[in-house]
Order: C-alpha cells, then structure tokens, then sequence
C-alpha cells in the first residue's frame, strides 16, 4: 500500500461488519472528497461541512 507523506485524517466505517480506520488526505477548507473503504467498499465523503448559517 502506497504511504501518504501529507498531512492525514483517520475515517472509521461505520458499516456494522467492518469498523475498518483508514488514512485519508488532509484536504484544503471548503473542499470535499468522495473515499472508499479498503475494506468493504462503502463509499464516504469526507469532511462533512457544516450548515452553521441555515441553523437560526
């Protein structure tokens, strides 16, 4: 498996089966990227951006 020299998050899977924790590049504010889990497959994006402006 190819190592990332960047800075990296840590995502869990949430699937009740796997629970695999897999490293994911550290993106710029305000972007979003589509990963999947080695694991099993289940497609996340990552980070989940807040609505901190519609919440009144």
């Amino acid at each position: 498996m190819a190592r990332l020299i960047r800075p990296t998050w840590a995502v869990r899977c949430v699937q009740s089966g796997c629970k695999t924790l897999f490293e994911v590049a550290k993106l710029e504010d305000g972007k979003q990227q589509e990963v999947v889990c080695p694991n099993c497959g289940e497609h996340y994006v990552y980070p989940i951006l807040s609505d901190n402006e519609d919440q009144e």
